[in-house]
């Protein structure tokens, strides 16, 4: 699925879009063309958060909510009318009650969204002046009236969802495979609620203070000696420390009771935040992931099924059309409930969580007269009961080695973190980043977007290569049709153009010359006598004797000699005056008359005189045409 949002995105820009009903339209209509092309199962939306942050207005809840439920009825429309299964459309919801209830209106997401994944972590930060779990499932205190820190536990945010009017099923809970992280005031001090000096040290991968993926957290237990304390294994999840660095965190064993949590209070299932901080090489427990996979066990079994127990199937089969397409697989999820369906059921179907629809033939014959869409993609049907084989056997994973040493570009050496330009190449670039251990400052070499002429705006870049404009075709084909398009529009998306694929294909032509910046021009070493102070000054009094340049350019005669003359009769030519002299002191504009080239382009001071019409006819003409101009 697609996600868009998250925490630097904040209010600034959601809020007036949500505001705007012709903005909520455009939207809807951008993400629907956008999902199809890129074939996302749907949408997540992650706004953090409506109604706070900068740019949140007290108006942003009814709002949203109103975008959430167009969205949908779009998303069924287009279902409806293209035989596609239908888009999902999901949320990240916060953990905070006060987010919960100036921001979101729970009963109508409720209605319109298929899931909501609550962020129940961070419900302490790495900057509170004391130490603390970020994820607890209860509170370690007994609740009290005027201790709000009771209320910071997963327990009781989803409890709160279901006071709001929240669907169990509906609500997905959200597990950490990341620790928080604290200085330590006082080593010595180390017991939840101690004192804290700010976050902690930044890992060696993440470079994050105040933050630690469990890989570099379990890497610390196994290699450096860290303390492991575990204060109630119902409630929370243990915390490590050494010297002043302590750090909070979800192990597998948490993992299973929050998963065990999720099946007896029927919840539609578990996510986590986020796979790549998981052990994901294995290092630390002989197996990959071993909290995702320590949560997806424990759930799977308090279901009570094996691999030799099915759910019982139904008494005939029914008929269900297959799409071709395979499906890749990136993350487990797991739904305890279907949306036409009270039975529970479990998918392990990957990251889509798509949902396959059954039509029962009565169900088809209800909907006889909805018109049939004919398509051209290639369908089988099959007869498929409802009931699958679970096997319980941990994915092999193919894991990669570590990878070696980024490239550092050659011989570019970073002085400092940020981006450097290409010494030889305008298209290249340089970032450069602190690496791991003690490799330093690493430059990482890349090259300008293909659709770019350089890294900068062209008048910026000094290049001797020719620049270059790239041009995009883009040619369609589908199983039926194959066109070809030079338009950026994206083809128009029916049930035909669903298995669409894209192919770019990039063509070079040269820029005219006078966009190219090239060095100045070289001049003769041997010039020693042009450039002696009383032949210049002669020739500036020529200049004035002639009545400016204009007219010295008229009465200028180039010898075959190479040597110049005027023609004015008061005017004396200075005995040494040559050529490149000329060429030197007038610019481009004496150096083109020279040529035999009349030039009607006057510039700056000499544009005195010349009527606005021409003036203005001049700046219509084209491209503005660059020359320089020498001054005393």
């Amino acid at each position: 699925m697609l996600a868009i949002g998250g925490w630097n995105e904040g209010s600034s820009r959601f809020s007036p879009m949500v505001a705007n009903p012709e903005r909520r339209k455009e939207l809807i209509k951008n993400t629907i063309k956008f999902l199809r092309q890129n074939h996302f199962d749907g949408l997540d939306l992650d706004w953090e958060y409506p109604s706070f942050r900068d740019g949140g207005k007290s108006r942003d809840r009814d709002n949203y909510a109103q975008l959430v439920q167009e969205l949908r009825e779009e998303f069924e429309r287009e279902s409806d009318k293209t035989g596609r299964p239908r888009l999902l459309l999901t949320m990240a919801v916060p953990a905070g009650i006060e987010y919960i209830n100036k921001g979101y209106d729970v009963p109508k997401l409720t209605k319109y969204l298929d899931w909501m994944n609550i962020l129940s972590y961070d419900y302490h930060s790495a900057f509170e002046p004391a130490v603390n779990h970020h994820a607890p499932l209860f509170s370690l205190e007994e609740p009290s009236e005027y201790n709000y820190d009771t209320e910071l536990n997963i327990d009781y945010t989803i409890k709160h969802y279901l006071e709001m009017g929240a669907d169990p099923n509906k609500l997905v809970m959200g597990i950490p495979t990341y620790g928080r992280s604290y200085t330590l005031f006082n080593p010595d001090a180390n017991e939840i609620g101690a004192p804290a000096d700010g976050p902690g040290d930044m890992g060696d991968a993440t470079r994050e203070n105040g933050y630690l993926a469990y890989y570099e957290i379990c890497e610390n237990i196994k290699t450096q000696d860290w303390e492991v304390v575990q204060p109630n294994p119902d409630v929370m999840g243990p915390y490590a420390y050494k010297d002043n660095q302590w750090v909070g965190y979800d192990d597998d064993a948490i993992a299973r009771k929050k998963a065990a949590y999720v099946a007896e209070n029927g919840l539609g299932g578990i996510m986590f935040w986020s796979i790549d901080n998981d052990d994901f090489r294995g290092n630390c427990h002989g197996k990959p992931y071993p909290i995702i996979e320590a949560a997806k066990e424990a759930l799977i079994s308090a279901y009570g099924l094996t691999d030799e127990n099915l759910v019982s199937p139904p008494a005939k089969t029914l008929k269900t059309k297959t799409r071709t397409r395979p499906q890749t697989s990136s993350k487990s999820s797991f739904d305890n409930k279907d949306e036409s369906s009270d039975k529970k059921r479990i998918s392990t179907s990957g990251g889509s969580r798509r949902r396959n629809r059954v039509k029962s033939k009565s169900n088809d014959s209800s909907s006889s007269n909805r018109p049939k869409i004919r398509r051209k993609e290639s369908r089988r049907t099959t007869e498929t009961p409802v009931y699958s084989s679970l096997e319980l056997v941990t994915p092999s994973y193919t894991t990669p080695a570590p990878p070696s040493t980024p490239d550092q570009g050659g011989v570019f050496k970073c002085e400092d973190e940020g981006f450097y330009p290409h010494p030889k190449d305008c298209k290249k670039y340089f970032w450069c980043l602190s690496g791991p251990g003690e490799l330093g400052i690493i430059a990482h070499q890349f090259t300008c977007p293909a659709a770019a002429d350089s890294c900068d705006y062209t008048r910026n870049v000094l290049c001797n290569k020719k620049l270059s404009k790239t041009t995009t075709t883009t040619t369609t084909t589908t199983e039926a049709t194959t066109s070809k398009t030079t338009s950026r529009v994206p083809p128009k998306i029916t049930a035909a153009t669903s298995r669409t694929t894209l192919f770019r294909t990039t063509t070079t032509e040269a820029y005219d010359d006078e966009y190219e910046y090239e060095d100045e021009e070289d001049f003769d070493d041997t010039r020693n006598s042009e450039e002696d102070p009383k032949v210049i000054k002669e020739l500036l009094d020529l200049i004035k004797k002639a009545g400016g340049i204009e007219e010295l350019e008229k009465q200028l005669k180039i010898h075959d000699d190479g040597s110049a003359s005027v023609s004015h009769p008061d005017a004396t030519t200075p005995s040494s005056i040559s050529k490149s002299l000329v060429e030197k002191v007038l610019g481009k504009a004496a150096r083109n008359n020279i040529g035999g080239k009349k030039n009607s382009n006057s510039r700056g001071p000499q544009n005195e005189g010349l009527s606005k019409s021409k003036e203005k006819e001049k700046h219509e003409r084209g491209r503005p045409q660059y020359t320089t101009i020498t001054r005393q």
